[in-house]
C-alpha cells in the first residue's frame, strides 16, 4: 500500500461546499476508517483521491507522487463501492478477472491472482457462478475480492 497525502481539498458543487479545505494523511500501509453523517462529504473526498471527482482546489498525492491531474486507471487504486458493482451476467470467476483482462495481463497470472483472491475471501466454490445468483454478502465479497486481485497501491471502499 502507499502513503495518501490530501492538502487543501475543497469541493463545489454550484453554490454548495461539499468539502472545504480537507487536509489529512494516511501512512503506507495504514487502515483508515472515515465516519460521518449521511452528506457530509466522505463518498466525495473518497471520489476524488480514485479520481472520479476532480477537486475545486487542493492536492492528493499518493506514494509520494502528485496525482489529482491524472486519471483513475494511472492512480495505482481499487475502488470498492457501497453498492458492490458487480456484473450480474459475468461469473464470480469473470467478475475478478475482469480488471486484469483489461490491463491484458497473461491467462496463467489472471488465473493464479483469481484463485488466490477467492481463496482469501473464503469464495473459491462461487467461481462458477453468476453473481445474480449471490447474497449481498457474498457479492460483497466478490467486489473485494476484484479490487485485492489488481495488486494496487491503495484500496478505497464507500
Amino acid at each position: 500500500m502507499a502513503e495518501i497525502v490530501i492538502k487543501g481539498v475543497a469541493k463545489r458543487f454550484g453554490g454548495f461546499t461539499a468539502l472545504h479545505q480537507v487536509d489529512l494523511a494516511i501512512a503506507d500501509q495504514e487502515f483508515m476508517v472515515l465516519l460521518g453523517a449521511s452528506g457530509c462529504g466522505k463518498t466525495t473526498l473518497l471520489r476524488i483521491v480514485a479520481g472520479l471527482e476532480t477537486p475545486s482546489q487542493g492536492e492528493v498525492w499518493i506514494g509520494g507522487r502528485r496525482v489529482d491531474h491524472l486519471p483513475p486507471r494511472d492512480r495505482g487504486i481499487a475502488m470498492v463501492f457501497q453498492n458492490y458493482a458487480v456484473f450480474p451476467h459475468l461469473t464470480v470467476f469473470e467478475n475478478i478477472a475482469f480488471g486484469l483482462h483489461m490491463k491484458k495481463l497473461p491467462h496463467q497470472e489472471v488465473d493464479r491472482r483469481v484463485n488466490r483472491t477467492a481463496e482469501l475471501m473464503h469464495i473459491e466454490q462461487l467461481l462458477r457462478r453468476y453473481s445474480g445468483q449471490l447474497s449481498g454478502g457474498q457479492r460483497q465479497r466478490v467486489a473485494v475480492a476484484r479490487a485485492l486481485a489488481m495488486e494496487p497501491d491503495v484500496i478505497l471502499m464507500d
